[in-house]
């Protein structure tokens, strides 16, 4: 017999098929009666019997594949059961509502990271924040630190001794200056968290840190246009870049939503965000995102809705394969800033993609770099 005919329906916790033939080996809701979604191994009394992550439960059946074999008369080995499970329990009641919750709560601290972004040296108190992603203080804490790792307060203080870092190599502003810019508490405190931090003093990250020159290539000539403010539904990105099909997922969603909420189907463009200087911030903490352009008229105030700041920008136009691009942002930093009259305005920068590489030759790719700027 296979694990189909005996019965389609699977406990809703650990997807073991259900054997409504023996009533013991059903759970029992709360009020004692036999459950027709939960096995005995899951459900007690209406209470999940154990509480652990998904991965752990599809663990636990490979390390007793013989007894999940011997239950539902099957003869998996542990990497078939293992390939049958992860795609099975997604789909059930109790990951899938846990799915969905850590989704949206997701996308709450997604847009909370880019409210902290742009109020970066405001007052950022946990309630106010906690308010505006409808969460409760305790939940909005705990949360917050399962989606970045860091607990709210370390996290805002580390993104400002970023911005300040940034401004040290960027610029020649005296660290008062800096203190004017940032409204940092005091000179003291400052060189107290920057070398906790950094480990080393203000004077020496600027003197390690500071621009080389190299004069050997062809000069850089961006454009330097005033832009106003943009919309566009972003997706956090993290780590799937390194995976193909997660990172083709990501392309998919954008191009559907694209579609679906634009009234133009055609004209808008993919964009891709970055917060952070990788040359400052650690690659693991880095904040990426990619993005579609959206009909202003529409989804102010959406989750997952992103709106890049208009004002002044040098916009540097890259031909040729996505893989060099890090390569242009090192002589746009190192060469023509030092050498122009302005200075980067913060670690954001966007990229939007002229065409898509689907159809256009790697070598005439065409990437627009926008780095808000202002005047030294």
């Amino acid at each position: 017999m296979i694990e189909s005919e005996i019965n389609k329906k699977y406990c809703q916790s650990c997807g073991m098929p259900l054997r409504f033939d023996i009533e013991k080996y059903l759970g029992t809701n709360s009020d004692g009666s036999r459950s027709d979604e939960y096995c005995y191994y899951c459900l007690k009394d209406g209470k999940y019997i154990v509480d652990i992550p998904m991965s752990e439960m599809i663990n636990i059946w490979i390390k007793y594949t013989d007894k999940y074999n011997e239950y539902a008369d099957t003869t998996y080995s542990p990497e078939e059961l293992r390939t049958i499970l992860n795609m099975r329990l997604p789909k059930l009641k109790r990951w899938k509502q846990k799915l969905e919750t850590s989704n949206i709560h997701h996308q709450k601290i997604q847009d909370i990271i880019v409210h902290i972004n742009n109020h970066l040296f405001d007052s950022l108190d946990t309630d106010m924040l906690s308010d505006m992603s409808g969460l409760s203080k305790y939940h909005f804490r705990r949360v917050f630190q399962t989606v970045s790792g860091e607990n709210i307060g370390s996290y805002i203080q580390r993104l400002r001794l970023e911005h300040i870092a940034h401004l040290l190599v960027s610029t020649d502003f005296t660290i008062n200056q800096i203190l004017e810019q940032t409204n940092y508490q005091t000179k003291f405190s400052l060189a107290k968290a920057f070398k906790k931090h950094f480990e080393i003093t203000t004077s020496q990250y600027r003197e390690k840190y500071k621009p080389m020159h190299d004069e050997q290539h062809t000069v850089i000539v961006p454009e330097i246009w005033s832009i106003q403010p943009m919309k566009i539904f972003y997706i956090e990105v993290g780590e799937k870049y390194k995976d193909e099909l997660r990172y083709k997922l990501i392309w998919n969603r954008l191009i559907n939503y694209a579609r679906q909420y634009n009234e133009s189907k055609s004209n808008y463009k993919f964009v891709s965000v970055s917060m952070d200087d990788p040359s400052i911030t650690p690659m693991d903490k880095c904040r990426f995102y990619l993005g579609v352009t959206i009909d202003n008229m529409t989804h102010d105030s959406q989750p997952g809705i992103m709106e890049i700041p208009g004002g002044r920008y040098a916009i540097f136009r890259h031909t040729g394969d996505y893989s060099l691009l890090h390569k242009f942002y090192r002589r746009i930093y190192e060469e023509w800033f030092p050498k122009s009259k302005y200075r980067p305005q913060s670690p954001f920068s966007f990229e939007m993609y002229m065409n898509h590489p689907d159809s256009t030759l790697k070598t005439e790719l065409i990437t627009d770099i926008y780095i808000p700027v202002v005047k030294k």
